[in-house]
């Protein structure tokens, strides 16, 4: 199994660049050329100053080096980050996140993607998340399609 190695562990303040890091060339690795519209210092604070003080944040730690994390709004039900090393894609880190969320929120949650993240959008409705609304990002001003994911409903 790819992922063998690989555990998931809570958050430390130690991990801010590189979890960071993971966030901006995985969101930057959807297509060539695509850009974010804020640069990345815009992203830590954002990290720094709404995400780490409020949500449940989990890395993926394969022998001391993290590849990917996730990060729940666990009071709203949605999981607001999912990101792997784009170097570690289609290696079940992803599934593993998405399992920590699943455990965190049993209820069920949405989470948000890029219209244009096809990638994502096949790992999601593989997984069993059902795919709802478009609008635009308040973040980055792009189109963005909702998921669900509800305990047993159109399980694959």
């Amino acid at each position: 199994m790819a992922n063998a190695g690989i555990i998931l562990r809570p958050y430390r303040d130690s991990d801010e660049d590189t979890a960071l890091a993971i966030w901006w060339e995985s969101w930057h690795s959807i297509r060539s050329g695509l850009q974010h519209p804020r640069p990345l210092a815009d992203w830590r604070t954002r990290w720094v100053g709404e995400i780490v003080p409020a949500q449940a944040i989990v890395v993926a730690d394969d022998e001391g080096l993290v590849v990917g994390f996730a990060a729940a709004d666990l009071q709203a039900h949605e999981l607001t980050q999912i990101s792997v090393t784009p170097d570690r894609k289609r290696q079940g880190i992803g599934r593993l996140l998405l399992a920590w969320a699943q455990e965190q929120m049993p209820a069920g949650f949405s989470l948000h993607t890029l219209v244009e993240n096809t990638a994502s959008h096949a790992f999601y409705q593989c997984q069993g998340l059902q795919e709802g609304d478009t609008r635009t990002s308040p973040v980055n001003g792009m189109p963005i399609v909702e998921y669900h994911w509800t305990p047993h409903a159109n399980r694959p």
